[in-house]
């Protein structure tokens, strides 16, 4: 069973982030259990959400405590992510530029230049939370066709189109790095 935990900011879509990719998820045959987490509900503030996948049912109904996965909309959350937990043989994929501060397998992706080179603004912000779908269903070898029809099924095609760009993007975008900056 491969656990992940992804990390954010409220407004971002770490929420969607998750339903969206549990869909993409479901559609490849595995089963997937998603696990949001509500605390304080305020754009800014540090959110959380949580996905179990495995190719049989999923028994396990707590938290995530020990990820096998850490998941960052934003580099900065990477202490605080630590600080609630990992397994040992944690990877990383990070919406990021520069390798992150830890001895540890990543996957790097600039979701934010994506979200603005596909228009993805809400409210003067970059949406980025489309764009690791993206990466997301690349490192979890999820088919791109699973993706898209996901996406799809959350938007009418008008909103789906610049969100299928940016998922396309990212998912031919991110890199993995062994190691990192630590």
């Amino acid at each position: 069973m491969l656990e992940l935990r992804i990390h954010g900011r409220g407004g971002q879509g770490v929420v969607t982030l998750a339903e969206l990719l549990a869909q993409a998820v479901l559609k490849t045959g595995q089963e997937v259990q998603t696990l949001p987490f509500f605390g304080v509900e305020r754009r800014g503030a540090a959110v959380k959400a949580a996905l179990r996948l495995d190719s049989q049912p999923i028994l396990v109904r707590s938290l995530s405590y020990r990820p096998n996965m850490i998941v960052l909309l934003n580099e900065n959350l990477l202490s605080l992510a630590l600080s609630e937990g990992a397994a040992e043989d944690v990877f990383f994929a990070a919406n990021a530029r520069s390798p992150l501060p830890v001895n540890a397998a990543q996957w790097l992706v600039d979701a934010t230049g994506v979200a603005v080179q596909n228009q993805l603004i809400f409210a003067g912000e970059p949406f980025i939370n489309v764009p690791m779908l993206g990466a997301l269903c690349r490192i979890l070898d999820v088919p791109e066709p699973a993706m898209e029809s996901a996406i799809r099924e959350q938007w009418e095609e008008k909103t789906a189109r610049p969100n299928l760009a940016a998922a396309g993007q990212a998912y031919h975008s991110v890199i993995k790095i062994q190691g990192g900056a630590a």
